[in-house]
């Protein structure tokens, strides 16, 4: 291009592995690299694009008892558990 300007850029290594493995990823150099990131970049006072919020959908899980009557069951055997206990005494 006519309008190319050469510029010497100084970047912090995280930066730098991140251009890095872009331009071995695409196969072009390290500036064609850089210029996609800052292409990429949003401008200043410019918005990000927002993302929408992930949402788990609750499944039944098929394990074959109910938990909460497990816990009822733990409860009342460890209740018997301290009865016996104390008429042990």
């Amino acid at each position: 291009m006519a309008n190319d300007a050469r510029m010497t850029v100084r970047l912090d290594p995280a930066t730098r592995r991140k251009v890095e493995r872009l331009a071995a990823r695409q196969g072009i150099s390290l500036n064609e690299a850089l210029n996609q990131l800052l292409q990429r970049a949003p401008d200043e006072g410019e918005r990000p694009a927002r993302r929408r919020r992930y949402r788990l959908k609750p499944r039944k899980v098929g394990f074959g008892f109910d938990i909460g009557r497990a816990k009822i069951l733990a409860g009342e055997l460890s209740d018997e558990e301290m009865l016996r206990k104390v008429k042990a005494r």
